[in-house]
């Protein structure tokens, strides 16, 4: 694990972090199950997007401890220089939130609460 004090990082460090994690779980769900590569790729891209974990991260939100919501707040609050035109700026934040969220999770230990995310937003015609 990394040893980062998250009461001291960086929004943005942390979300290119959790960025890759993300990434990483959602690909090692869908090769566990099996598909074809295309397949796979198509359900991966659905799941790896800003647009998809702004959606996760409004539905998570809620259930986060004070200390998990800090790390989020600084993360969405950073100093983005650029955005994508694929998706709102709002969204690109939130996502950027979400994915240092994951960071954190992931920094504490915490992978079983990022693979239950994951599959408490995978559709069932995506398992």
């Amino acid at each position: 694990m990394v040893n980062i004090d998250l009461k001291d990082a960086g929004g943005l460090p942390l979300a290119y972090l959790g960025d890759a994690v993300w990434e990483l779980t959602v690909r090692e769900y869908f090769v566990e199950k099996g598909y074809k590569i295309n397949t796979m790729n198509k359900k991966v891209k659905k799941l790896v997007n800003a647009k998809a974990q702004s959606v996760i991260f409004k539905s998570i939100l809620e259930d986060l401890d004070e200390d998990y919501k800090a790390v989020a707040r600084r993360a969405k609050n950073s100093n983005i220089k650029s955005f994508p035109r694929s998706c709102s700026i709002m969204e690109y934040r939130e996502a950027t939130a979400f994915e240092a969220l994951i960071a954190a999770f992931y920094i504490n230990g915490e992978t079983c609460r990022i693979k239950k995310i994951l599959e408490n937003h995978i559709s069932e015609g995506e398992k």
